[in-house]
């Protein structure tokens, strides 16, 4: 009995190990012609988990499987810090530093046909979230309403604000707003766009951009409500949201690439924040980080998971600056507003 346990031990090792390697060659495949890589990357983390357990348990019984976990952690440490953060010292910050953070708001707008006193709670109480939490000079909010954003623009005193007319996202700002458009990516279902702002003597263009959506939120709760492998019902519900992510991590690899043209060609050094529904392990993370720095990398600490929806230990939004710019701090705040977290960025010249 102990020598089955121990070989069926051995294959699982094997498996997590090939499965983690899948994950680190996701980064470097595009969608378009393999889409089905990128959910070994997106699973980056639960790998990550499963190597650590095993590394204890081939540890305790001091055996060589336990350097196999150890030596593909090592290998990947480059992703490992891009979910974790080490950085657990801080900088002082410059006087003249400021604060960005970035918001999806969509959990929010699952009650948009509620009462006008219920609204009034909820200014309120994101109001208070935001001011406790780091008061931003500059937000970047994504699914969110025109009504929303200007009613935040008026409490919250920014003068300075850049949205589309049919909402989506937005872009509060304490700074001054020169000029702003949308991010030309054909048809979108989501909103992303740009604006320049005067910092100081410096112009800095900020992209709020949201990414292609999996759409797969109410289905994955579904399956997770009820997961009865043995009905046909759970598998179609699974090859569903299947088809759904891969379709649109497809189309977030576009997005990504005309992204990168965008940013090629700008002249102001740019901030680029927002929701990419994808991982530290995508093909789309890694043509957009390119050339950029990730905050979190730079100055975060602990966990960097950002979705607090169903599907857990995702980190799928960003705050990633052009080098010129310094980061003092990056956290990403825990609370229930939305059904993603905030990330603040502290940043200066």
């Amino acid at each position: 009995m102990r020598r089955l346990f121990k070989h069926s031990l051995k294959i699982i090792s094997a498996g997590v190990i090939v499965l983690t390697f899948l994950s680190y060659l996701a980064p470097y495949v595009n969608p378009a012609l393999f889409r089905w890589l990128a959910f070994f990357g997106t699973a980056f983390p639960w790998w990550l988990l499963a190597n650590l357990a095993l590394l204890l348990v081939w540890g305790a019984r001091v055996h060589r499987f336990a350097l196999y976990h150890l030596g593909i952690i090592l290998f990947g440490w480059q992703y490992v810090s891009g979910f974790v953060g080490f950085n657990a010292g801080k900088d002082q910050t410059p006087e003249n530093a400021f604060v960005l953070a970035t918001h999806n708001l969509g959990g929010i707008f699952r009650g948009i046909h509620l009462e006008d006193g219920e609204w009034s709670r909820i200014y309120a109480g994101y109001i208070r979230f935001l001011t406790d939490q780091g008061d931003p000079d500059i937000l970047c909010l994504q699914e969110t309403g025109l009504k929303f954003s200007r009613k935040m623009g008026e409490k919250m005193a920014y003068p300075y604000r850049f949205d589309l007319n049919r909402g989506g996202s937005s872009i509060l700002s304490r700074y001054p707003i020169l000029r702003g458009g949308q991010v030309p990516f054909g048809q979108p279902e989501n909103a992303s766009i740009w604006a320049d702002i005067r910092i100081g003597k410096h112009i800095v263009r900020v992209y709020n951009v949201h990414l292609q959506s999996n759409k797969v939120t109410y289905d994955t709760e579904r399956v997770l409500e009820e997961p009865n492998l043995q009905k046909e019902e759970t598998w179609q519900e699974i090859k569903k949201v299947v088809r759904k992510v891969g379709s649109a991590t497809q189309i977030r690899a576009g997005q990504a690439e005309k992204l990168r043209e965008l940013l090629a060609a700008c002249a102001h050094p740019v901030i680029l924040c927002g929701d990419f529904n994808d991982t530290p392990n995508s093909y789309v993370y890694d043509r957009l980080s390119e050339g950029l720095n990730d905050t979190f990398r730079e100055r975060g600490f602990g966990i960097g998971t950002t979705f607090a929806g169903a599907v857990p230990l995702l980190r799928i939004d960003y705050v990633l600056t052009d080098p010129v710019l310094k980061t003092y701090g990056c956290r990403v705040a825990r609370g229930s507003v939305s059904d993603h977290y905030p990330v603040f960025a502290t940043l200066g010249f």
